[in-house]
């Protein structure tokens, strides 16, 4: 039963030890430990390591886990779907940007509908 109980500090241990580690040879390499994980903008390895050990023990945290994963699978950019258009239903103006030629001078004109 002692050897149980001697597990969970013990990967705590080792999960700081494993923190350290990472860390270290980040800033000697400037890589990641991990072929996925080569890039500086990457979740380290050990931080994912505690979130799991963290969830063990605390039931909402595996929900937020859940939540942020969800979240980065259906993220929404910017840049996808159709160009900004705006339409003034006032006045019953429409101004379209032309493909291609976004972010500059004289791009955008009006029609009347």
């Amino acid at each position: 039963m002692a050897a149980y109980a001697a597990v969970i500090p013990v990967l705590a241990f080792l999960l700081l030890l494993l923190a350290v580690l990472e860390r270290t040879w980040v800033r000697i390499t400037g890589r990641g430990v991990l072929p996925w994980l080569r890039q500086r903008s990457g979740t380290p390895v050990s931080a994912t390591g505690f979130d799991e050990f963290t969830a063990i023990f605390q039931g909402s945290k595996r929900g937020e886990l859940d939540h942020r994963q969800e979240r980065l699978m259906l993220a929404e950019d910017g840049g996808d779907g159709a160009p900004p258009n705006r339409v003034d239903l006032d006045q019953g103006i429409a101004f379209i940007t032309k493909p291609g030629r976004a972010g500059r001078s004289g791009d955008v004109g009006g029609t009347r509908g």
